[in-house]
């Protein structure tokens, strides 16, 4: 009889494949167009206390405790493209396996990264889609999302002179 039990047992995962579809309104009020230079990656820091300074650190991959005292430069996973075979795409994959999970997506045609801390509390979710929409006409870092809904991101826009860059002429005489 205690054999057949044995068999009732599955195997409990809490890993997951989180799938990132980046998307920008380059205008308040503008469509969405899908951002296709994106890419992610995580750190396990076993706390929340962890943070991005700036968009340099983000594009260098730096992630700093909250006291400024320790810097992490080698990311714990890094995203890969994400294909389907119905469709074309530019969805990232970031497999996570520990939690909490310190993870940036940078989008470097903008100048913009995002932030969010992923905590795999869901048993047997194997991939977690997520949308995330980028507004670089903001001026100020926001938020985007939910707990609910795959967490919530903070967003930092390109920086005046990244933007002040990106639109001057660079054209020789």
């Amino acid at each position: 009889m205690a054999l057949t039990a044995v068999g009732c047992f599955k195997s409990v995962t809490k890993n997951t494949n989180l799938v990132i579809k980046t998307l920008v309104q380059e205008t308040s009020g503008g469509g969405n167009s899908m951002a296709t230079d994106t890419y992610a990656y995580a750190y396990y820091t076993g706390t929340d206390k962890w943070m991005v300074a700036s968009y340099e650190d983000a594009v260098a991959r730096i992630v700093t405790d909250s006291l400024g005292v320790e810097r992490k430069t080698v990311p714990d996973v890094e995203s890969v493209l994400f294909e389907r075979t119905d469709d074309t795409n530019y969805y990232i994959s970031l497999p996570l396996n520990q939690s909490p999970a310190l993870v940036v997506l940078v989008a470097p045609s903008i100048g913009m990264y995002a932030t969010t801390f992923k905590y795999l509390n869901v048993d047997n979710l194997y991939e977690t889609y997520i949308t995330l929409l980028l507004h670089p006409w903001k001026k100020a870092p926001y938020t985007e999302g939910t707990a609910q809904k795959g967490g919530v991101w903070t967003i930092v826009p390109p920086a005046p002179e990244q933007t002040e860059n990106n639109n001057t002429n660079t054209d020789e005489k």
